[in-house]
């Protein structure tokens, strides 16, 4: 059974210098991609402390990061006893979990899934366990976990049709790690059936989506209520769209739709979110493209009467910029990439319009489309007419954002089943 492994390995050592030429185009725009490619080969300057157990969470980028907090918290509170190393594998997962929680827990990047480098990794820093979130499935990382027998866990977990598919390509690979795992905790029953089609010799249980037990930011509404009467012309609050996570190919289409809304709501403003962080320079010329008025808040550009568009382009700051707005577009959807957070919007009471592409958020798409919380659209004529009616209604919008909070509230619960199902694995021995 090793041998496909075995294969797996020979194939990613090969291909280990087209993983830094990789990392050496995403520093062409980034330049974080440059900094600390020892810890990528297993190497560290950080160490653990001699006197506490460790638990290992990886969450491989924003997405993960945002959804982890809650549970690092926990873990953090719950287990003084312990300490905690969180890895990611991008510069921005890194920096949102630092800017969050700072030096509560001890941070580095997850090592490339080769066993010199992983025993490297695991020499120095000697966990407990592994918590991985998502579809984080590593095999020479889980393989090494079992044969050190530190206990493994995947929470949270979900898988696409697309990737199920993908993952049967290469089952002979990916089975036996799902086979290694101690636990699984998957999201929802779509996705406990999409596991085991993989392999039937695993236990799944649920868990529901970890990302439902975020904090919902009750601080913000005074301050965004605050900043909304500043923007407002004569005396009236702007219409706000925002368009988060947008992925390349999309801002044309939110651009063009607002040039429309603009001709019939010439006070309107877009709040644009680009997903990745090396895109914000490209996102820019994008929209100068259209002749629209622009703010950043990298540079904290004042929004004024003559602003169209506030880019976003600021790390951790989306949660806030919902609170500016009124209707939330999200992004990924457009193209076919499967959707981005339908929940951050909907934890604000944000009235949602999204693309037909949502297979990575299926199960929670379709509870939100239920309830008639969010609007799918194909194009910008239709992104344009449904936000105007939105804003012409204000009881429609306000029911669709109530629809969408109790979507969130109704989900809530992941943390605990986590947290109960792990609890006597993270006590110290």
């Amino acid at each position: 059974m090793a041998m496909p492994r075995n294969l797996y390995t020979a194939l990613f050592c090969l291909l280990l210098p087209l993983y830094f030429i990789r990392l050496g185009w995403k520093g062409l725009s980034n330049k974080e991609y440059f900094m600390r490619w020892g810890e990528r080969l297993g190497l560290t300057q950080n160490k653990p402390s001699n006197d506490k157990s460790l638990i290992w969470i990886h969450a491989v980028s924003v997405g993960e990061v945002n959804a982890s907090i809650s549970l690092i918290r926990s873990l953090i509170n719950n287990y003084p006893q312990s300490e905690i190393l969180v890895t990611t594998s991008t510069p921005t997962g890194s920096k949102l979990l630092l800017e969050r929680l700072g030096n509560k827990i001890k941070h580095q990047y997850l090592p490339v899934d080769i066993p010199f480098f992983i025993n490297l990794f695991l020499d120095t820093w000697r966990p407990r366990c592994l918590i991985l979130l998502e579809t984080e499935i590593w095999p020479n990382i889980i393989h090494a976990c079992k044969k050190r027998k530190i206990y493994t866990a995947l929470v949270n977990a979900r898988l696409s049709e697309k990737s199920k598919d993908n993952y049967l390509k290469y089952s002979s690979v990916i089975k036996p790690s799902l086979d290694k795992l101690d636990l699984i905790l998957a999201q929802f029953e779509s996705d406990k059936k999409r596991f085991n089609e993989i392999s039937t010799q695993i236990k799944v249980d649920l868990c529901g989506n970890l990302k439902f037990d975020q904090d919902i930011p009750y601080e913000l509404e005074e301050i965004s209520k605050t900043i909304r009467q500043d923007w407002s012309i004569n005396g009236q609050k702007r219409p706000t769209l925002i368009a988060s996570s947008t992925h390349e190919g999309e801002e044309e289409i939110i651009l063009q739709a607002f040039k429309l809304i603009l001709k019939e709501l010439p006070g309107a403003l877009l709040i644009l979110v680009p997903r990745h962080l090396e895109r914000f320079e490209r996102v820019k010329k994008i929209i100068s493209k259209y002749d629209l008025s622009l703010a950043s808040r990298s540079t904290k550009s004042e929004v004024t009467n003559s602003t169209e568009v506030l880019l976003g382009d600021t790390i951790g700051e989306l949660n806030f910029l919902y609170s500016l707005s009124d209707v939330a577009f999200i992004g990924g959807s457009l193209i076919d990439h499967g959707g981005q957070n339908l929940l951050e919007p909907s934890a604000q009471s944000l009235a949602l319009m999204s693309g037909p592409s949502l297979r990575n958020f299926a199960d929670i798409s379709d509870q939100l489309k239920k309830v008639k919380a969010l609007d799918i659209i194909k194009n910008s004529n239709e992104l344009s007419n449904s936000f105007l009616k939105l804003i012409a209604d204000k009881d429609e919008l306000k029911e669709k954002g109530e629809a969408a909070f109790k979507v969130f509230m109704e989900n809530r619960g992941a943390l605990d089943v986590i947290l109960n199902k792990l609890q006597f694995k993270l006590q110290s021995p």
